[in-house]
Order: C-alpha cells, then structure tokens, then sequence
C-alpha cells in the first residue's frame, strides 16, 4: 500500500509543470491585483503572505504558474503588478487564477480564519493593463451562550438545532444574508439542544460585528420551523442570548 502511495505521488509530481516567475518583472501591458486585509474594527493584518498563479488542467498534465508572491505592508496593504501570457487572457482562456492567502502565522485561538491556503479564483481576465481590487477580512473569534427557553419536547424528533453564521472573507460589497460588505462563512458544528440542557455554551461567532444566528426546530412532532436572528457583538457585551421553543 505504501509502494502504491508513493508510486502515485511520483506520478502527480512529475506530471504537474510548475513554472515560477514570482521574480520577473512587469514593465508594459501591466495587471495589478492589490487590496488591504483587515480584522475586527477594521485593523489591518500586516506581514500576510499572499501568492498570485495561474491553474491550467487538473493532476494528471497540469500546470502552475507562480505568477507574483508579497506581503501586507503595516497597514493590511498589499499589490501585485504582472504580465498575463496571452494563452491566459480572456474569456476562452484555458485554465483560471488563483489568489493564495497564507494566514498560518496568525494565532488560532483568535483568529477566525488560520490556513496556509485560504484562497478565491478569478476564472477569467479579460485586458491587460487593469487593475483588480479584492479586498479580504478575517474576523476575531468570540462566543455566545444560547438559552433556550420552553424547550421541553413531547415526541423523539422534537429538536432544536443552533449554527451561527459571520462575515468572513472577500469584501463583494453587499450581503442579502446579513448586515457586512464580505461573503458569509458558517461553524460546522451544529449545536443540538435536549430535555436534559437547554442551554448550549461555546456559539462561534464574529467578534465586533454582527452575526446571524440560525435556529431550526421541530416541536410536537410538527413541521420543522427556521428562524434567523440578526445579533452584533461587541467586543465586551452580554453573550448570552435568549430565544424561545
């Protein structure tokens, strides 16, 4: 099994072109792709590794171009200025970008976001000699107590389930789901109440700005009911919240 495995990684590798021209500069018919990285209140996150390539293909006789690597300055800033090859320009370019994020550095207990591969694809560009902004925010983590109140089912599939959702990610400048300029990011973990603890600790949520609490319930063996509610918390607020069965 073992031989298997690394007969297949030597397989991937030699088949998987990789090209880098992070070092080249670009003197004429220049894209930019530039943007500012914040957290919580708008603080920016600085000396945040950030790579530009290009995909083409996938394992078996694909390639990567490293297009353009930096970091964010002291206030979250960041830019890129390249040259697209003309077999990846426009709508029927093979093959699509990708913007890299490295947030390893960043300390989990706080931070919403800490993956050395956080990143977001632009399937196309359609010019040179343009500029693209994409703007990214990686919330502080905080956590709320929900209280359930009149939570006493009669049958077995009575429930009451809890997920919170937060603004997390690439500014798109309005979100339908909730009150934020980035895209909306959800915990994995779904909280279940029982007849037994009505009261669920540890809600992941976005620190300093609003977060949409999703509750669904079943109750009399009935119809399941969903309910969303709008909440900000603050840095020093009141984290326990109250809702009913």
């Amino acid at each position: 099994m073992k031989k298997t495995i690394l007969v297949l990684l030597i397989i991937f590798n030699a088949s998987c072109r990789k090209e880098d021209d992070t070092a080249l500069e670009c003197l004429s018919d220049c894209t930019v792709v530039q943007g500012q990285l914040v957290t919580a209140k708008g603080e920016p996150l600085e000396n945040i590794p950030i790579e530009f390539r290009h995909n083409l293909g996938v394992v078996i006789g694909s390639s990567i171009r490293r297009i353009k690597k930096t970091t964010t300055d002291k206030n979250g800033f960041y830019k890129m200025k390249f040259f697209i090859e003309n077999e990846e320009l426009g709508a029927n370019a093979e093959g699509f970008f990708q913007l890299i994020i490295d947030y390893s550095g960043l300390d989990s207990d706080i931070f919403m976001v800490t993956n050395p591969f956080y990143d977001t694809s632009i399937y196309s560009i359609g010019k040179r000699d343009t500029t693209i902004t994409m703007d990214f925010y990686n919330p502080k983590k905080a956590y709320i107590t929900v209280n359930l109140n009149g939570f006493n089912p009669s049958t077995e599939d009575d429930y009451f389930e809890i997920r919170s959702l937060y603004p997390v990610g690439l500014k798109i400048g309005e979100n339908e789901f909730i009150n934020s300029e980035y895209q909306i990011g959800y915990d994995g973990n779904e909280s279940y109440a029982n007849s037994f603890n009505t009261k669920v600790d540890s809600v992941l949520v976005a620190e300093s700005d609003f977060n949409l609490i999703s509750l669904s319930k079943r109750k009399n063996g009935g119809e399941v009911i969903d309910e969303y509610h709008e909440i900000f918390v603050s840095e020093n607020s009141n984290k326990e919240y109250n809702y009913d069965y």
